[in-house]
């Protein structure tokens, strides 16, 4: 594929799917017609509650997409969630939350503390499972922080970890060279539309600056072909500071690859994922 597309067209793509991303507001109807689909409004913002046909499996996973802040699931998103509900351990709750330049990181934060809350009313929270990629996997661990009632499991797939902090510049310059997607104009993208009145260091935008004590078990996914990947060791040197569980799946590849459900690697993850949370 790489050869296929150029040196650097695919960044060149990635970056412009989240300058000018393509607006996102129902999920396939190939879900529609596979599961039972809830779809609930909060705020003018979708909100969609999927699970087996079966019934509800008691478990739940609280999946926060990631596009940067700037642009909504997309089918990779849609992929793994039908993946992950075909295994039968749990129901996967899809939320769209408010997106950059017109919100920011706090803001969302603060719309899925809301939709979290009525999540309980179906789920214990220690059978609800936080998860994410990328920006998504962040807003997972700080929503851990926010809310009282806490989720049992955390599942990061490629974390961005440090991508606003100076100090990195230079790492992820010598790292976006393996990076299909990625660059440092991405970043910056990012951190300029959807950090809004964060601090880079703050909890709310950088995983490694969480104090992990009393956190559940977490499984963590990287690859190391990815622009964040020399920073992703201070993550884990976080967690481990505490007693906090880690699990960690990694590949010799690109930024939240357990996305690609074309791949053999990307449905090994999601089989991962459904033995991690249905565990005890």
């Amino acid at each position: 594929m790489w050869n296929k597309i150029g040196k650097d067209a695919y960044r060149t793509r990635y970056y412009e799917s989240l300058a000018h991303p393509e607006p996102v507001d129902e999920i396939p109807s190939y879900l529609y017609k596979k599961f039972s689909v809830q779809k609930e409004n909060f705020d003018g913002f979708q909100y969609f509650k999927i699970s087996p046909n079966e019934g509800k499996s008691g478990t739940a996973v609280f999946y926060i997409a990631g596009g940067g802040g700037l642009a909504g699931p997309t089918e990779r998103h849609f992929r793994t969630v039908e993946r992950l509900l075909e295994t039968g351990v749990c129901d996967v709750c899809l939320p769209f939350y408010p997106l950059a330049p017109e919100h920011n990181v706090r803001f969302a934060l603060r719309w899925l503390q809301k939709v979290y809350a009525n999540l309980l009313k179906d789920f214990k929270s220690d059978r609800i499972a936080l998860a994410g990629d990328g920006i998504g996997a962040n807003m997972a661990l700080s929503l851990f922080s926010r809310v009282a009632h806490k989720p049992g499991k955390i599942v990061l797939i490629s974390p961005k970890v440090g991508l606003g902090l100076e100090k990195n510049r230079e790492l992820m310059q010598r790292a976006g060279e393996s990076d299909i997607f990625e660059t440092l104009a991405s970043n910056d993208l990012i951190v300029k539309s959807w950090a809004g009145n964060a601090a880079m260091d703050s909890p709310d935008f950088e995983p490694s600056s969480i104090d992990f004590t009393g956190f559940p078990p977490i499984q963590l996914f990287y690859g190391t072909k990815e622009i964040y990947y020399p920073m992703v060791g201070s993550l884990i040197a976080r967690i481990e500071s505490t007693e906090t569980p880690l699990e960690i799946h990694y590949k010799n590849m690109c930024h939240s690859w357990p996305l690609h459900q074309d791949l053999s690697e990307g449905r090994a993850a999601v089989k991962q994922i459904a033995e991690f949370i249905s565990g005890s």
